[in-house]
């Protein structure tokens, strides 16, 4: 098994969130691959598509995922209205051992888009 840090995104128009965990893996999801993360409170409903992979030169290994639902690359996972929804992921995430190293914040990339 591999040790590998999953950097994943959740967002509405107006807020964002990058979080992170490292998960054992047996093999190295390819770009383009989906991987689902187990979301017991949520279900695993959601495939994040794998976007980069890094592979640092003290081994380790880095997989940053597209924005959960990015629907015709829109920017966003939730509409405003679905806040409650975005905050319920958000927490489910946070419950399965996700890190939010810098908490919520503001969804600049749908602003300047």
């Amino acid at each position: 098994m591999m040790k590998i840090c999953f950097h994943i995104y959740l967002a509405t128009r107006s807020k964002w969130a990058h979080l992170t965990k490292i998960i054992d893996m047996p093999v190295v999801p390819r770009i383009g691959e989906y991987v689902k993360f187990k979301n017991a409170e949520m279900g695993d409903y959601f495939g994040f598509k794998v976007l980069d992979i890094t592979y640092r030169e003290s081994g380790e290994i880095e997989i940053m995922t597209d924005l959960l639902e990015n629907i015709d690359n829109r920017m966003y996972s939730f509409e405003d209205g679905e806040a409650s929804e975005f905050d319920e992921y958000y927490q489910s995430f946070l419950r399965e051992g996700w890190v939010c190293e810098r908490g919520v914040g503001p969804n600049r990339k749908y602003r300047n888009s």
